[in-house]
């Protein structure tokens, strides 16, 4: 992680400036090295670095010290401060938000060995990251969390089922997170179809929901998907990476 640990230092000299009509969206590896993770955990508040200690697994703590850590790095580089001092807050919901300039919108997620952060002036974001994998447990999950019709275009190819399960699962989460949700909604009262690559909000809870959000799948890399759910129309996506 040498690489994005010097674009993290330097981030505030050249920081991309974030326009109305743009989203960032940000990745970086967790696979990290001790004296990394030293230096990213002294970035974290007390209480961060306090729930750092508490977690069972090495490679769940490293990615809550690297999503924390670039997170409060990146709201330096857009707010113009310390990463130290920014001041995040949690909303009624539980969803974190910038004290600092509560204007800047962001969402974070992570899976495998990367996280992802999204950022808009524009309105609530919503960003959900998924590495392919095998799952035991793939048609209980399947029956369990989604319609009848998406079940159908889930297993009409059974070798891309794995695939297509996460794309509906990172559409749902995503959608759910812009909300403030989380996957409290349980996630088949929601209906979504994908149509030639385009996702459409079909229905909430079986009520078709005229919400003007708007759904853009991404690939990180080849054995990952993602999405991000945002509210403005003709908005422009930036894939932003630590050079």
């Amino acid at each position: 992680m040498s690489d994005n640990m010097s674009a993290l230092r330097k981030a505030r000299d050249d920081f991309p400036v974030l326009s109305q009509g743009e989203l960032h969206i940000w990745h970086i590896s967790t696979n990290i090295s001790a004296s990394e993770f030293i230096d990213l955990k002294s970035t974290l508040s007390k209480n961060e670095s306090a729930k750092a200690s508490f977690f069972e697994f090495d490679k769940a703590r490293d990615a809550y010290v690297v999503g924390q850590s670039a997170l409060r790095r990146l709201l330096s580089g857009y707010l113009g401060i310390p990463a130290e001092i920014v001041q995040l807050g949690r909303s009624k919901k539980g969803k974190p938000y910038s004290m600092d300039d509560p204007q800047l919108f962001f969402n974070m997620s992570n899976s495998g060995s990367l996280v992802a952060i999204a950022f808009s002036r524009d309105g609530e974001v919503g960003l959900d990251l998924e590495q392919l994998r095998p799952l035991s447990d793939l048609d209980d999950l399947i029956t369990k969390n989604f319609t009848p019709s998406e079940i159908k275009f889930i297993n009409s190819k059974p070798d891309d089922n794995i695939r297509r399960f996460f794309r509906f699962w990172t559409i749902k989460e995503s959608y759910l997170k812009a909300l403030g949700e989380g996957m409290r909604l349980p996630p088949d009262n929601l209906e979504f179809s994908i149509e030639n690559d385009r996702v459409r909000l079909l229905s909430v809870r079986g009520i078709f929901d005229q919400a003007d959000w708007n759904f853009e799948e991404f690939s990180i890399a080849p054995d990952y998907v993602g999405t991000i759910t945002y509210a403005r129309d003709h908005t422009v996506i930036k894939r932003m990476k630590f050079k």
